[in-house]
C-alpha cells in the first residue's frame, strides 16, 4: 500500500516526543520469575571496565561471643555501565517524585 502524496504519514522525527517514544517502544509483557522482595539495608558497589556489580545485604550480623561482624550478601546484580546509568536516572526520578508528593502532603496538612 502506498501513501498519497497529499497525506503522507509523518516521519518519526516529526512526531511529538511522547508519540515518538510510543513508536519506538516495543510491546513487552513483564513476566516476574520471582515475586519475593528482599529488603536491603546495605549495598556494596564494585566496578570494572565493562560492568558494575551491586551486592545487597540485609545488614551486619554481630557475634558478641567472638566479637566478629559479618555482612552477608543475599543478592548480587551485575549491570553494564549504560544500564546502571538508566537505573540511576530512574531511581532519581522516583525519589524526586516521592519528595514532591511528601511536600504536597505537608502543605495540605498545614
Amino acid at each position: 500500500m502506498s501513501q498519497s502524496k497529499n497525506n503522507p504519514s509523518p516521519a518519526a522525527s516529526e512526531l511529538e516526543p511522547e508519540k515518538l517514544e510510543q513508536v519506538n517502544r516495543p510491546n513487552v509483557q513483564i513476566l516476574y520469575e520471582e515475586t519475593g522482595a528482599l529488603f536491603a539495608n546495605q549495598v556494596i558497589v564494585n566496578s570494572g571496565r565493562d560492568q558494575i556489580v551491586l551486592d545487597f545485604s540485609t545488614g551486619i550480623i554481630s557475634d558478641h561471643a567472638t566479637q566478629r561482624h559479618v555482612l552477608p550478601i543475599q543478592k548480587r546484580i551485575a549491570l553494564t555501565p549504560a544500564t546502571a546509568l538508566k537505573l540511576i536516572q530512574t531511581l532519581s526520578g522516583v525519589i524526586q517524585k516521592q519528595v514532591e508528593d511528601s511536600r504536597v502532603k505537608v502543605e495540605k496538612g498545614s
